[in-house]
């Protein structure tokens, strides 16, 4: 192992944290600081170039994290979501000044299908930033940022968070267990099914309550609630994280600033404006990327600063 590997490696044993990234090892606030900017940056900027620039900057955030299969999930379910937008939007949107087509009496508009296209986009951007969220942003951190000023908001927001994935967990496990039985929901006539998955699912409500009530017993035990709760994990707010969080900081303010200057902004309605920026909208676009790609940034820049020290 080179003495890049061994530093990184030192570094993960001392930190505690299982992610190979110098992004994850930033604190907490940082972190936050940057999904709530990539969030704002799809919803505001919308723009073709703005948005499909910034959807190929976060898969290769997701890829560069290890998320392959993750990314190529969401984006396979985005892509259903993308093409019933686009298709929908048209139809119940007429507005706009250039005709399309006409089907029955409606009529298809380019402005509509244009935006359709820009909604898809900002969906498909937002389904990746949450998938490199759930990685980077552990519940140790977010219970950190957000424990002292709300404990009862932040732990109902945590298991809000995870209860989706645990219950299909749970019905995945409980469905093969009951398939040994003779209670599946793959065979039969409709009817038999529906009985089965009934079945299944008292099982998995019943399973559910009663670890529910144990983890609520269990938490009254430890007292908590009782007192403002304080983190076991310490995250140290270094220099590093203060100019990284400056930096962002002053870079997404001047972003907006021009977006409320109506740069990076696409006019739709009530007609179809040109996608052609000028040179404050490309200086725009360089700064979204910049702040987009702060992951691959920082792990270049220790690529690089451990390659020049060997």
């Amino acid at each position: 192992m080179d003495v890049y590997g061994r530093s990184r490696a030192r570094s993960q044993r001392a930190s505690g944290l299982k992610s190979q990234l110098v992004f994850d090892q930033l604190n907490p606030i940082v972190i936050f600081a940057y999904y709530v900017i990539a969030i704002a940056f799809s919803m505001v900027f919308i723009h073709p170039i703005f948005l499909v620039s910034e959807l190929l900057m976060m898969i290769a955030v997701n890829l560069l994290a290890k998320n392959q299969k993750k990314t190529l999930g969401t984006l396979q379910g985005a892509l259903f979501m993308m093409l019933f937008i686009v298709v929908m939007n048209p139809i119940m949107n007429n507005h706009g000044a250039h005709v399309i087509a006409t089907f029955g009496g409606t009529v298809i508009t380019a402005e509509a299908v244009t935006y359709g296209f820009l909604m898809a986009l900002s969906l498909a951007i937002l389904m990746l930033v949450f998938v490199s969220y759930n990685q980077s942003m552990t519940n140790h951190k977010f219970l950190y940022l957000f424990v002292r000023i709300s404990p009862q908001l932040t732990l109902l927001t945590m298991i809000t968070m995870r209860f989706v994935p645990l219950f299909i967990r749970r019905f995945t496990n409980i469905k093969n267990v009951q398939r040994t039985r003779g209670v599946q929901m793959e065979t039969g006539s409709v009817r038999a099914r529906s009985h089965a998955g009934m079945r299944l699912m008292e099982v998995l409500l019943i399973n559910s309550l009663v670890d529910a009530l144990q983890t609520a017993d269990s938490m009254t035990a430890r007292g908590y609630g009782s007192q403002k709760r304080t983190s076991y994990q310490r995250y140290r707010f270094t220099q590093r994280d203060g100019w990284v969080l400056a930096s962002l900081v002053a870079g997404s303010a001047l972003c907006f600033y021009f977006a409320k200057q109506g740069i990076g902004r696409l006019a739709i309605y009530p007609i179809l404006g040109s996608i052609h920026l000028n040179q404050i909208g490309w200086l725009c676009l360089v700064l979204v990327l910049l702040i987009d790609s702060l992951p691959l940034l920082l792990e270049g820049w220790e690529y690089l600063w451990w390659t020049l020290r060997k």
